[in-house]
């Protein structure tokens, strides 16, 4: 029997910003490919259709129009102090309802799926009409800042206690939801999953590159290190550029390329020309020019202090590249990329929150090219075996008829 399942997701195709879209686009597809029945409930940005088929996948988006004045009266005077912050909540209480009153609507639905806090809300209300309910968990309030928002931490603990099951896609992250206080028995972990046909490096054509290589800046004899991802200090960026300086003391010949956009943008430019040696791309990359500088890297670094999961080390892996990765703390990063230490290394463990063990892995990782190769040959293997989007949707669908 073919089950019609509800997502609910702030992000989906053509509005990505990063891990979250891509896992819903991803896993949806597969799904169907399946045989089930997958509908999206988004948000509009006014130039993209109501509805539509995207490979199979129906898509409903919604253009909200906020009740922000009515709103406004009835929060504290600590809730009114978020400012910006505040917009946002509001014009997302408007979206949540409209997609919780449009899976009713348009189903019946055998479940709901709320990825994230932000989509918890309209996933509450479904569950509340008798739909069952699967809390998503890609990340929590609790890691993403140094100082959480009590409100939004209550919320996510409020969202794993209304729902059938919580999924999260860590074994980490399944310890911090723990810590919160949700029960073991009600948490499943599922990793997500990589389009190890795309990223490929067979695909990765030697002019190409050539072209990359001079568009960048870099010389034949170049070590490129290359870090993805958002420029934020949680991705452990600013710890990077201290790392970089000690490792070129005894590798002069490293170049680090930073690829991303986000709040450290104008930092990262301005502390990029005072080292040197640092080339830093804040342009959008199609996925073809993405699989393109990941082929050009030696090595990736991802020196996250709190990372859920970590999609990109993932797409690092399917390239053939071994990654040094942050690995204190909660880190699904750990989980992706084996030490020196296991029978099939991928890469290195290393304290993010301390630049001189950032060094320090990524000058092991460079004292044997020979090895730093074969591990990202066992990157790839590990990715074949373990990461597949089809891995992803078969055991997701397990987790799924549980609850079903």
């Amino acid at each position: 029997m073919i089950m019609r399942i509800a997502y609910m997701s702030l992000e989906f195709p053509p509005r990505i910003f990063g891990g979250l879209g891509v896992y819903v686009d991803e896993i949806s597809r597969e799904l169907v490919s399946l045989g089930e029945s997958i509908s999206v409930f988004t948000l509009g940005d006014g130039t993209l259709k109501r509805y539509q088929d995207m490979n199979g996948v129906e898509v409903f988006r919604m253009y909200p129009v906020p009740i922000r004045d009515g709103l406004d009266v009835f929060f504290s005077d600590q809730t009114l102090s978020w400012g910006e912050g505040l917009r946002f909540l509001e014009d997302l209480i408007s979206l949540n309802q409209l997609c919780a009153a449009s899976v009713m609507e348009n189903g019946p639905f055998q479940l709901c799926v709320a990825h994230d806090w932000l989509s918890l809300l309209g996933g509450m209300a479904v569950k509340r009409e008798g739909i069952p309910m699967i809390y998503h968990v890609h990340g929590l309030e609790i890691g993403r800042t140094d100082t959480p928002n009590p409100q939004l931490v209550a919320l996510e603990k409020k969202g794993a206690e209304v729902a059938d099951l919580v999924i999260t896609v860590s074994q980490a992250m399944k310890q911090e939801l723990v810590g919160l206080g949700v029960s073991p028995q009600k948490v499943r972990v599922c990793y997500h999953g990589v389009d190890a046909a795309f990223f490929n490096p067979d695909r990765a054509d030697a002019e190409r590159l050539a072209q990359l290589m001079e568009r960048y800046g870099f010389a034949a004899d170049d070590i490129i290190v290359l870090f993805m991802g958002r420029l934020e200090p949680v991705k452990g960026v600013v710890q990077l550029f201290s790392a970089i300086s000690l490792v070129r003391e005894k590798h002069p010949e490293v170049k680090l390329l930073l690829v991303g956009k986000g709040s450290l943008e104008s930092w990262a430019i301005s502390e990029a020309k005072r080292l040197g040696g640092i080339t830093v791309v804040t342009d959008f990359l199609d996925g073809e020019e993405k699989m393109l500088t990941y082929a050009l890297a030696d090595l990736c670094v991802f020196p996250s202090i709190y990372e859920p999961f970590g999609i990109v080390a993932l797409e690092a892996a399917a390239m053939g590249k071994a990654a040094v990765v942050g690995a204190s703390g909660t880190s699904g990063l750990a989980e992706i990329v084996k030490n020196p230490a296991a029978q099939l290394p991928t890469g290195v463990h290393v304290n993010a929150r301390d630049p001189n063990d950032i060094a320090w892995g990524i000058n092991l990782a460079l004292e044997d090219l020979d090895r730093l190769r074969s591990w990202g040959s066992n990157a790839r293997a590990r990715v074949l075996e373990e990461f597949t989007w089809q891995k992803a949707a078969e055991r997701t669908l397990a987790i799924y008829k549980e609850v079903v």
